[in-house]
Protein backbone atom coordinates (compact mmCIF):
# COMPACT_ATOMS: atom_id res chain seq x y z
CA UNK A 1 0.00 0.00 0.00
CA UNK A 2 1.47 3.41 -0.98
CA UNK A 3 2.14 6.09 1.62
CA UNK A 4 -0.43 8.40 0.01
CA UNK A 5 -3.09 5.70 0.24
CA UNK A 6 -2.19 5.12 3.89
CA UNK A 7 -2.65 8.82 4.63
CA UNK A 8 -6.06 8.84 2.96
CA UNK A 9 -7.16 5.77 4.93
CA UNK A 10 -5.99 7.38 8.18
CA UNK A 11 -7.97 10.50 7.31
CA UNK A 12 -11.14 8.46 6.78
CA UNK A 13 -10.60 6.53 10.02
CA UNK A 14 -10.05 9.75 11.94
CA UNK A 15 -13.18 11.34 10.55
CA UNK A 16 -15.20 8.23 11.36
CA UNK A 17 -14.19 8.68 15.00
CA UNK A 18 -14.38 12.46 15.44
CA UNK A 19 -16.99 13.67 12.96
CA UNK A 20 -19.14 15.11 15.76
CA UNK A 21 -16.33 17.05 17.38
CA UNK A 22 -16.65 20.35 15.50
CA UNK A 23 -18.47 23.45 16.73
CA UNK A 24 -19.88 26.38 14.80
CA UNK A 25 -22.30 29.25 14.65
CA UNK A 26 -26.04 28.93 14.14
CA UNK A 27 -27.16 26.56 11.40
CA UNK A 28 -29.93 27.04 8.87
CA UNK A 29 -33.21 25.22 8.51
CA UNK A 30 -32.41 22.71 5.77
CA UNK A 31 -29.86 20.01 5.12
CA UNK A 32 -28.41 17.94 2.32
CA UNK A 33 -26.29 18.26 -0.75
CA UNK A 34 -27.82 19.15 -4.11
CA UNK A 35 -29.07 16.09 -5.98
CA UNK A 36 -32.76 15.24 -6.17
CA UNK A 37 -31.68 11.73 -5.11
CA UNK A 38 -29.91 12.85 -1.93
CA UNK A 39 -31.81 11.57 1.10
CA UNK A 40 -32.91 14.93 2.63
CA UNK A 41 -34.12 16.09 -0.77
CA UNK A 42 -36.06 12.86 -1.41
CA UNK A 43 -37.84 13.38 1.92
CA UNK A 44 -38.49 17.06 1.25
CA UNK A 45 -39.94 16.27 -2.18
CA UNK A 46 -42.27 13.61 -0.73
CA UNK A 47 -43.47 16.05 1.94
CA UNK A 48 -44.02 18.99 -0.43
CA UNK A 49 -47.61 19.44 -1.73
CA UNK A 50 -47.76 19.13 -5.52
CA UNK A 51 -50.26 20.41 -8.04
CA UNK A 52 -51.74 17.45 -9.89
CA UNK A 53 -54.46 16.44 -12.33
CA UNK A 54 -56.39 14.26 -9.88
CA UNK A 55 -57.20 14.75 -6.20
CA UNK A 56 -59.38 11.82 -5.07
CA UNK A 57 -61.20 12.71 -1.82
CA UNK A 58 -60.25 9.40 -0.19
CA UNK A 59 -56.61 9.90 -1.07
CA UNK A 60 -56.66 13.50 0.12
CA UNK A 61 -58.10 12.50 3.50
CA UNK A 62 -55.49 9.77 3.96
CA UNK A 63 -52.61 12.07 3.01
CA UNK A 64 -53.76 14.74 5.45
CA UNK A 65 -53.71 12.22 8.31
CA UNK A 66 -50.40 10.75 7.11
CA UNK A 67 -48.79 14.20 6.91
CA UNK A 68 -50.03 15.08 10.39
CA UNK A 69 -48.56 11.82 11.73
CA UNK A 70 -45.18 12.52 10.14
CA UNK A 71 -45.17 16.08 11.46
CA UNK A 72 -45.91 14.88 14.99
CA UNK A 73 -42.86 12.58 14.87
CA UNK A 74 -40.68 15.38 13.53
CA UNK A 75 -41.89 17.79 16.22
CA UNK A 76 -41.38 15.25 19.00
CA UNK A 77 -38.07 13.66 18.00
CA UNK A 78 -36.63 15.48 14.99
CA UNK A 79 -37.15 12.45 12.73
CA UNK A 80 -38.23 12.96 9.12
CA UNK A 81 -38.92 10.12 6.72
CA UNK A 82 -40.52 9.10 3.45
CA UNK A 83 -41.57 5.85 1.80
CA UNK A 84 -41.44 5.39 -1.97
CA UNK A 85 -42.03 2.71 -4.56
CA UNK A 86 -40.85 3.08 -8.16
CA UNK A 87 -41.54 0.59 -10.95
CA UNK A 88 -40.11 0.53 -14.47
CA UNK A 89 -41.28 -1.40 -17.53
CA UNK A 90 -38.86 -1.32 -20.45
CA UNK A 91 -38.54 -2.79 -23.95
CA UNK A 92 -35.67 -2.46 -26.43
CA UNK A 93 -36.01 -3.19 -30.13
CA UNK A 94 -33.56 -3.23 -33.04
CA UNK A 95 -33.76 -4.73 -36.51
CA UNK A 96 -32.75 -8.17 -35.24
CA UNK A 97 -33.78 -8.49 -31.60
CA UNK A 98 -36.37 -7.61 -28.95
CA UNK A 99 -35.62 -7.42 -25.23
CA UNK A 100 -37.95 -6.66 -22.33
CA UNK A 101 -37.60 -6.22 -18.60
CA UNK A 102 -39.45 -4.93 -15.57
CA UNK A 103 -38.37 -4.16 -12.05
CA UNK A 104 -38.93 -1.97 -9.03
CA UNK A 105 -37.29 -0.20 -6.12
CA UNK A 106 -38.83 0.15 -2.66
CA UNK A 107 -37.12 2.59 -0.31
CA UNK A 108 -37.44 4.06 3.16
CA UNK A 109 -35.44 7.27 3.67
CA UNK A 110 -34.96 8.99 7.01
CA UNK A 111 -33.06 11.73 8.81
CA UNK A 112 -32.75 12.23 12.55
CA UNK A 113 -31.74 15.70 13.67
CA UNK A 114 -29.61 15.25 16.78
CA UNK A 115 -28.29 18.77 17.21
CA UNK A 116 -29.40 22.26 16.27
CA UNK A 117 -33.13 21.67 16.15
CA UNK A 118 -35.16 24.86 15.71
CA UNK A 119 -31.97 26.80 14.98
CA UNK A 120 -30.46 26.17 18.43
CA UNK A 121 -26.79 25.93 17.49
CA UNK A 122 -25.02 24.07 14.68
CA UNK A 123 -27.04 21.35 13.04
CA UNK A 124 -26.01 17.69 13.14
CA UNK A 125 -28.09 14.82 11.80
CA UNK A 126 -28.06 11.15 10.86
CA UNK A 127 -29.38 10.04 7.48
CA UNK A 128 -30.09 6.60 6.12
CA UNK A 129 -31.80 4.56 3.43
CA UNK A 130 -33.32 1.07 3.57
CA UNK A 131 -34.01 -0.24 0.08
CA UNK A 132 -34.49 -3.25 -2.10
CA UNK A 133 -34.57 -3.65 -5.88
CA UNK A 134 -36.07 -6.59 -7.69
CA UNK A 135 -37.41 -7.93 -10.98
CA UNK A 136 -41.13 -8.16 -11.71
CA UNK A 137 -42.87 -10.36 -14.29
CA UNK A 138 -39.61 -10.83 -16.16
CA UNK A 139 -36.22 -12.43 -15.55
CA UNK A 140 -34.39 -9.38 -16.93
CA UNK A 141 -33.95 -6.26 -14.84
CA UNK A 142 -34.60 -2.94 -16.64
CA UNK A 143 -30.98 -1.93 -16.01
CA UNK A 144 -29.84 -4.77 -18.32
CA UNK A 145 -32.38 -4.48 -21.16
CA UNK A 146 -30.58 -1.94 -23.37
CA UNK A 147 -27.15 -3.49 -22.84
CA UNK A 148 -28.53 -6.92 -23.74
CA UNK A 149 -29.84 -5.40 -26.98
CA UNK A 150 -26.49 -3.87 -27.99
CA UNK A 151 -26.08 -0.57 -26.11
CA UNK A 152 -22.80 0.15 -24.34
CA UNK A 153 -24.67 1.90 -21.53
CA UNK A 154 -27.77 1.13 -19.50
CA UNK A 155 -31.16 2.47 -20.48
CA UNK A 156 -32.48 2.31 -16.90
CA UNK A 157 -29.59 2.94 -14.54
CA UNK A 158 -30.23 1.86 -10.95
CA UNK A 159 -33.04 -0.60 -11.67
CA UNK A 160 -31.22 -3.88 -11.16
CA UNK A 161 -31.48 -6.48 -8.41
CA UNK A 162 -30.44 -5.73 -4.82
CA UNK A 163 -31.24 -7.60 -1.62
CA UNK A 164 -32.91 -5.61 1.18
CA UNK A 165 -30.16 -3.56 2.78
CA UNK A 166 -29.22 -0.44 4.67
CA UNK A 167 -27.51 1.06 1.65
CA UNK A 168 -26.70 4.42 3.28
CA UNK A 169 -26.04 5.50 6.85
CA UNK A 170 -24.14 8.70 7.53
CA UNK A 171 -23.67 11.60 9.92
CA UNK A 172 -23.80 15.17 8.64
CA UNK A 173 -22.53 18.30 10.41
CA UNK A 174 -23.31 21.88 9.39
CA UNK A 175 -20.81 24.59 10.34
CA UNK A 176 -20.31 28.35 10.06
CA UNK A 177 -23.95 29.18 9.34
CA UNK A 178 -24.19 26.37 6.79
CA UNK A 179 -21.24 27.60 4.75
CA UNK A 180 -19.44 24.34 5.53
CA UNK A 181 -21.04 20.89 5.44
CA UNK A 182 -19.38 17.60 6.38
CA UNK A 183 -20.78 14.12 5.82
CA UNK A 184 -19.16 10.87 7.02
CA UNK A 185 -20.27 7.24 6.85
CA UNK A 186 -21.78 5.09 4.13
CA UNK A 187 -22.68 7.46 1.31
CA UNK A 188 -23.83 7.28 -2.32
CA UNK A 189 -21.25 9.59 -3.98
CA UNK A 190 -23.42 9.81 -7.09
CA UNK A 191 -25.90 11.94 -5.09
CA UNK A 192 -23.23 14.36 -3.84
CA UNK A 193 -21.02 15.14 -6.85
CA UNK A 194 -21.41 16.27 -10.48
CA UNK A 195 -24.81 17.84 -9.91
CA UNK A 196 -27.25 18.99 -12.50
CA UNK A 197 -30.98 19.42 -12.11
CA UNK A 198 -32.27 16.43 -14.10
CA UNK A 199 -29.84 13.87 -12.72
CA UNK A 200 -32.29 11.41 -11.17
CA UNK A 201 -33.44 8.02 -12.51
CA UNK A 202 -36.30 8.25 -10.00
CA UNK A 203 -37.93 11.42 -11.28
CA UNK A 204 -36.07 12.63 -14.41
CA UNK A 205 -33.92 11.01 -17.12
CA UNK A 206 -33.71 7.22 -17.00
CA UNK A 207 -30.73 6.39 -19.26
CA UNK A 208 -27.17 6.25 -17.95
CA UNK A 209 -25.51 9.06 -19.97
CA UNK A 210 -28.00 11.64 -18.65
CA UNK A 211 -27.65 10.35 -15.06
CA UNK A 212 -24.78 8.24 -13.81
CA UNK A 213 -21.88 9.95 -15.63
CA UNK A 214 -20.32 7.07 -17.64
CA UNK A 215 -16.83 8.57 -17.42
CA UNK A 216 -16.77 8.62 -13.60
CA UNK A 217 -16.40 5.24 -11.80
CA UNK A 218 -18.66 6.14 -8.86
CA UNK A 219 -18.97 3.35 -6.28
CA UNK A 220 -22.74 2.89 -5.84
CA UNK A 221 -22.55 3.22 -2.04
CA UNK A 222 -19.35 3.34 -0.03
CA UNK A 223 -17.73 4.23 3.27
CA UNK A 224 -16.02 7.59 3.10
CA UNK A 225 -16.53 11.28 3.64
CA UNK A 226 -17.60 14.32 1.68
CA UNK A 227 -17.37 18.02 2.40
CA UNK A 228 -18.84 21.11 0.75
CA UNK A 229 -18.05 24.78 1.35
CA UNK A 230 -19.22 28.14 0.08
CA UNK A 231 -16.18 30.36 -0.49
CA UNK A 232 -17.81 33.46 -1.98
CA UNK A 233 -21.24 34.53 -3.15
CA UNK A 234 -22.11 31.83 -5.66
CA UNK A 235 -18.80 29.95 -5.42
CA UNK A 236 -18.53 26.48 -3.88
CA UNK A 237 -16.14 23.55 -3.58
CA UNK A 238 -16.97 19.91 -2.87
CA UNK A 239 -14.61 17.00 -2.23
CA UNK A 240 -14.52 13.47 -0.87
CA UNK A 241 -12.71 10.15 -0.55
CA UNK A 242 -14.53 6.80 -0.67
CA UNK A 243 -13.95 3.06 -0.78
CA UNK A 244 -13.64 2.25 -4.49
CA UNK A 245 -15.04 -1.25 -3.82
CA UNK A 246 -18.06 -0.05 -1.85
CA UNK A 247 -21.33 -1.96 -2.17
CA UNK A 248 -24.86 -1.08 -0.99
CA UNK A 249 -25.34 -4.58 0.48
CA UNK A 250 -22.12 -4.82 2.54
CA UNK A 251 -20.88 -2.71 5.47
CA UNK A 252 -17.59 -2.19 3.65
CA UNK A 253 -15.05 -2.01 6.47
CA UNK A 254 -13.20 -5.04 5.07
CA UNK A 255 -12.77 -3.65 1.56
CA UNK A 256 -11.91 -0.17 2.84
CA UNK A 257 -9.26 -1.08 5.39
CA UNK A 258 -7.96 -4.37 3.95
CA UNK A 259 -7.94 -3.62 0.23
CA UNK A 260 -7.45 0.11 0.70
CA UNK A 261 -8.44 0.98 -2.87
CA UNK A 262 -9.89 4.48 -2.91
CA UNK A 263 -11.98 6.72 -5.13
CA UNK A 264 -11.23 10.44 -4.69
CA UNK A 265 -13.17 13.32 -6.20
CA UNK A 266 -13.19 17.13 -6.01
CA UNK A 267 -15.31 19.82 -7.58
CA UNK A 268 -15.30 23.60 -7.88
CA UNK A 269 -18.35 25.45 -9.09
CA UNK A 270 -20.39 28.60 -9.31
CA UNK A 271 -24.11 28.82 -8.57
CA UNK A 272 -25.08 32.49 -9.00
CA UNK A 273 -28.65 32.00 -7.76
CA UNK A 274 -27.47 31.88 -4.12
CA UNK A 275 -25.52 34.41 -2.08
CA UNK A 276 -24.57 34.53 1.59
CA UNK A 277 -27.29 35.39 4.07
CA UNK A 278 -30.34 35.05 1.84
CA UNK A 279 -31.44 31.46 2.42
CA UNK A 280 -29.53 29.67 5.18
CA UNK A 281 -29.31 25.96 4.58
CA UNK A 282 -29.63 26.11 0.80
CA UNK A 283 -26.00 26.95 0.03
CA UNK A 284 -25.33 23.46 -1.33
CA UNK A 285 -28.45 23.14 -3.48
CA UNK A 286 -28.22 25.61 -6.38
CA UNK A 287 -31.27 26.48 -8.39
CA UNK A 288 -31.46 26.59 -12.17
CA UNK A 289 -27.95 28.01 -12.76
CA UNK A 290 -24.87 25.91 -12.02
CA UNK A 291 -21.41 25.63 -13.57
CA UNK A 292 -18.76 23.26 -12.26
CA UNK A 293 -15.56 21.35 -13.01
CA UNK A 294 -15.10 17.93 -11.40
CA UNK A 295 -11.85 15.93 -11.20
CA UNK A 296 -11.46 12.38 -9.89
CA UNK A 297 -8.95 9.58 -9.33
CA UNK A 298 -9.56 5.86 -8.76
CA UNK A 299 -6.99 3.38 -7.49
CA UNK A 300 -6.57 0.13 -9.40
CA UNK A 301 -9.07 -2.49 -8.22
CA UNK A 302 -7.07 -5.70 -8.23
CA UNK A 303 -9.82 -8.25 -7.53
CA UNK A 304 -11.89 -7.24 -10.56
CA UNK A 305 -8.94 -6.35 -12.76
CA UNK A 306 -9.84 -2.69 -13.23
CA UNK A 307 -6.85 -0.37 -13.83
CA UNK A 308 -6.07 2.90 -12.10
CA UNK A 309 -7.66 5.92 -13.73
CA UNK A 310 -8.38 9.61 -13.51
CA UNK A 311 -10.58 12.07 -15.34
CA UNK A 312 -12.60 15.25 -15.32
CA UNK A 313 -16.08 16.53 -16.14
CA UNK A 314 -17.29 20.01 -17.06
CA UNK A 315 -20.97 20.84 -16.62
CA UNK A 316 -23.13 23.91 -17.17
CA UNK A 317 -26.83 24.64 -16.82
CA UNK A 318 -28.64 27.96 -17.03
CA UNK A 319 -32.32 28.60 -16.49
CA UNK A 320 -34.40 30.87 -18.70
CA UNK A 321 -37.78 30.97 -17.02
CA UNK A 322 -39.31 27.49 -17.26
CA UNK A 323 -36.63 26.26 -19.69
CA UNK A 324 -33.35 24.93 -18.26
CA UNK A 325 -30.76 23.97 -20.91
CA UNK A 326 -27.58 22.12 -19.95
CA UNK A 327 -24.33 20.86 -21.48
CA UNK A 328 -21.90 18.29 -20.05
CA UNK A 329 -18.59 16.71 -21.08
CA UNK A 330 -16.57 13.97 -19.39
CA UNK A 331 -13.12 12.47 -20.01
CA UNK A 332 -11.64 9.32 -18.44
CA UNK A 333 -7.97 8.30 -18.67
CA UNK A 334 -6.60 4.85 -17.87
CA UNK A 335 -9.51 2.54 -18.61
CA UNK A 336 -11.28 2.73 -15.22
CA UNK A 337 -14.56 3.30 -17.08
CA UNK A 338 -16.12 1.81 -20.21
CA UNK A 339 -16.09 5.18 -22.01
CA UNK A 340 -13.09 7.39 -22.68
CA UNK A 341 -15.25 10.42 -23.47
CA UNK A 342 -18.89 11.38 -23.31
CA UNK A 343 -20.89 14.52 -23.98
CA UNK A 344 -24.53 15.44 -23.53
CA UNK A 345 -26.70 18.46 -24.19
CA UNK A 346 -30.36 18.99 -23.55
CA UNK A 347 -33.01 20.93 -21.71
CA UNK A 348 -35.77 20.58 -19.18
CA UNK A 349 -39.15 22.23 -19.75
CA UNK A 350 -40.94 22.87 -16.46
CA UNK A 351 -44.47 23.87 -15.47
CA UNK A 352 -45.78 21.96 -18.49
CA UNK A 353 -49.39 22.84 -19.41
CA UNK A 354 -49.60 24.87 -16.21
CA UNK A 355 -48.83 22.00 -13.80
CA UNK A 356 -45.90 23.08 -11.65
CA UNK A 357 -44.67 19.52 -10.94
CA UNK A 358 -44.75 18.37 -14.59
CA UNK A 359 -41.46 18.26 -16.50
CA UNK A 360 -40.43 17.38 -20.05
CA UNK A 361 -36.77 16.56 -20.62
CA UNK A 362 -34.95 16.11 -23.93
CA UNK A 363 -31.28 15.15 -24.12
CA UNK A 364 -28.68 14.13 -26.73
CA UNK A 365 -25.56 12.16 -25.82
CA UNK A 366 -22.40 10.74 -27.38
CA UNK A 367 -19.99 8.13 -26.04
CA UNK A 368 -16.48 7.15 -27.16
CA UNK A 369 -15.60 3.65 -25.84
CA UNK A 370 -12.15 2.76 -24.54
CA UNK A 371 -12.28 -0.40 -26.63
CA UNK A 372 -11.05 0.79 -30.04
CA UNK A 373 -12.88 -2.11 -31.71
CA UNK A 374 -16.23 -0.55 -30.75
CA UNK A 375 -17.90 2.31 -32.61
CA UNK A 376 -18.93 5.58 -31.04
CA UNK A 377 -22.50 5.51 -29.78
CA UNK A 378 -25.08 8.29 -29.98
CA UNK A 379 -28.45 8.62 -28.28
CA UNK A 380 -31.51 10.78 -27.80
CA UNK A 381 -33.73 10.54 -24.72
CA UNK A 382 -37.02 12.24 -23.96
CA UNK A 383 -39.29 11.90 -20.92
CA UNK A 384 -42.49 13.48 -19.67
CA UNK A 385 -43.10 13.35 -15.91
CA UNK A 386 -46.81 13.78 -15.24
CA UNK A 387 -47.94 14.34 -11.64
CA UNK A 388 -51.27 12.51 -11.76
CA UNK A 389 -51.95 12.80 -8.02
CA UNK A 390 -49.96 14.63 -5.33
CA UNK A 391 -48.27 11.32 -4.48
CA UNK A 392 -48.09 9.52 -7.85
CA UNK A 393 -46.11 10.46 -10.96
CA UNK A 394 -46.19 8.62 -14.29
CA UNK A 395 -43.24 9.06 -16.65
CA UNK A 396 -43.10 7.67 -20.19
CA UNK A 397 -39.58 7.67 -21.62
CA UNK A 398 -38.16 7.09 -25.12
CA UNK A 399 -34.51 6.54 -26.04
CA UNK A 400 -33.18 6.20 -29.58
CA UNK A 401 -29.64 4.82 -29.77
CA UNK A 402 -27.71 5.27 -33.01
CA UNK A 403 -24.96 2.76 -33.84
CA UNK A 404 -25.30 0.61 -30.69
CA UNK A 405 -21.67 -0.13 -29.88
CA UNK A 406 -21.91 -3.82 -29.02
CA UNK A 407 -24.29 -4.72 -31.87
CA UNK A 408 -22.59 -3.55 -35.09
CA UNK A 409 -25.26 -5.25 -37.19
CA UNK A 410 -27.86 -2.70 -35.98
CA UNK A 411 -27.96 0.97 -36.88
CA UNK A 412 -30.77 1.93 -34.51
CA UNK A 413 -31.97 0.69 -31.14
CA UNK A 414 -35.22 1.93 -29.64
CA UNK A 415 -35.70 1.78 -25.86
CA UNK A 416 -39.21 2.43 -24.57
CA UNK A 417 -40.08 2.76 -20.88
CA UNK A 418 -42.90 3.59 -18.51
CA UNK A 419 -42.06 4.53 -14.92
CA UNK A 420 -44.48 4.97 -12.05
CA UNK A 421 -43.51 6.38 -8.65
CA UNK A 422 -45.49 6.65 -5.43
CA UNK A 423 -43.89 8.77 -2.69
CA UNK A 424 -45.44 9.22 0.77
Amino acid sequence: MTRLRQYRLLAIAGLLMVSQGASAQDAGDDDGFRSADDIPNIIESANTPKESRLNPPVSQSFIERWSAFKKSIDDAAGIKFSIAYTQVLQAASSNNQWKTGSGAQAEFDFTWELFGRNGAGPKGLIGGKFETRFNLLNATAPQSVATAAGSIWSGAIGYGEQDPSLSQLWYEQHLIRDRLLLRIGKIAPFTVFDYYKYKSPRVAFLGQPQNFNPTIPFPPSALGFGAAARLTNGGYVVGGVFDANGSPIRPGFDTLFEDGELFSIAEVGWAPDFVFGLEPGKDFRPGNDDYHLTVWHSDAREKIGRPEGWGFTASAQNGFGNIVPYARYGYSNGGATTLKQFASIGAGFENVFGYDADVIGIGLSWGDPWNSALDNQYAMEAFYRMQLTPQFALTPDVQVIVDPATDPSSELLGVFSVRGRVAL
